[in-house]
């Protein structure tokens, strides 16, 4: 380091003449060179660790973010993973008898979920949001099961009125096939419709009224499966895709070993 300081004193005296003869150059006194290399010394260390340093900063922080992105689409992975559509009993269970009245006003009862799959949903016409999105979906599931070669008679989608004050035969039947022709609509007294809500977990209540005639109903969202030998055989719970529905039913459709019917309770 010592000659390139004597070079600059040097070249100063070339640009402005002639050095006073009794001044001391830099490089001639041992104890201002030492001093000047220390301070050179640690001018050059600070030039080296100063880049080191923010390298170093850089690189944590990179670090550090990666941590964060694995960590969040690892999170983020087991969250889109949903649990299956198609929930199915371990052991089905026979439906004990009931009655309904259907949108025709004809009888609605076990007999009438025989020799088919249901799809039962309860609901209410007044319903402002999960019904009507829950029979459109169920209009797409249709759709779905039978573009896998499933025939269109060998599934039914019912839906059970649980407001029978307000809710009439014939209304229901326009209100269920806006959504698909094919649909069913039924409903009965209180005590008809908790005869088959409790058999299958489907709790309901009219909740007070706010104004006269206007009220809400509270009911299950989900979706209850019965097979064609009226027995209770799986839930579907929301939300869902359609077409994982309607594959999941499709597997189960072409696997099931019809049973001979059980006796009811």
């Amino acid at each position: 380091m010592l000659p390139e300081i004597s070079t600059i004193v040097v070249s100063a005296e070339a640009r402005s003449g002639p050095v006073d003869e009794g001044v001391v150059l830099l490089s001639d006194c041992p104890r201002s060179n030492a001093g000047a290399s220390l301070d050179v010394r640690a001018i050059s260390r600070d030039k080296v660790m100063m880049p080191v340093l923010a390298v170093a900063a850089v690189v944590g922080v990179v670090l550090a973010a990666s941590g964060y992105w694995t960590l969040w689409q690892s999170q983020k992975a087991s969250s889109d993973v949903l649990p299956p559509a198609l929930i199915t009993l371990p052991e089905r269970r026979p439906l004990a008898e009931f009655i309904l009245v259907d949108d025709e006003k004809g009888v609605f009862d076990l007999k009438s979920l025989e020799s088919h799959w249901s799809f039962i949903f309860f609901g209410f016409m007044y319903c402002p949001d999960i019904c009507p999105t829950t029979l459109y979906d169920l209009s797409h599931v249709k759709r779905e099961i039978v573009a896998r070669g499933i025939s269109d008679t060998d599934v039914q989608f019912v839906f059970i009125s649980v407001d029978p004050a307000r809710d009439k035969a014939a209304q229901i039947a326009r209100y269920v096939q806006y959504f698909d022709p094919s649909f069913l609509g039924a409903t009965g007294s209180l005590g008809q419709l908790t005869n088959l809500t409790r058999q299958l977990g489907a709790p309901f209540r009219a909740e007070p009224e706010t104004a006269e005639n206007v009220y809400s109903v509270t009911h299950s969202s989900a979706i209850y499966l019965v097979d064609p030998l009226g027995q209770y055989a799986g839930v579907i719970n929301p939300p869902f895709e359609a077409a994982d529905v309607a594959e999941q039913f499709s597997t189960l459709f072409h696997t099931s070993v019809a049973p001979t019917i059980a006796r009811r309770p």
